[in-house]
């Protein structure tokens, strides 16, 4: 049965493992056996993640963003988390949508699944 599922990334990609690892937990629930319908939001520290000045293969992340592209997943990073960090919307990559703070709590709400990562 296919579901809504929501991977939230909330720690920051430098010396941690989550960022990449969450991705991959992503491209594997939306490439699964059911095909979930999977969004990934760049929350809290996370969103350090979303820039487009991130190294994403120093990180381990594109090849995992190039399978989550070709399974529909969505990126999003929150508008809020964004805020509290002085990170303005030139900065995020083109394939990431920001979304208010309401739409992401929204979004987690209607949610079937969440990963937090």
């Amino acid at each position: 049965m296919k579901r809504d599922v929501v991977v939230m990334l909330t720690r920051a990609p430098y010396g941690r493992v989550h960022v990449p690892e969450g991705l991959r937990a992503a491209r594997g629930v939306a490439a699964g056996f059911d095909r979930h319908d999977v969004s990934v939001v760049f929350t809290q520290d996370g969103v350090y993640a979303a820039r487009e000045a991130i190294d994403r293969d120093a990180l381990n992340m594109a090849g995992h963003l190039a399978d989550l592209d070709a399974e529909d997943g969505d990126l999003f990073v929150d508008a809020a988390s964004m805020r509290k960090r002085d990170v303005t919307g030139d900065e995020i990559a083109p394939d990431v949508s920001v979304r208010s703070g309401e739409e992401v709590a929204s979004m987690i709400e209607r949610a079937d699944h969440t990963l937090d990562f």
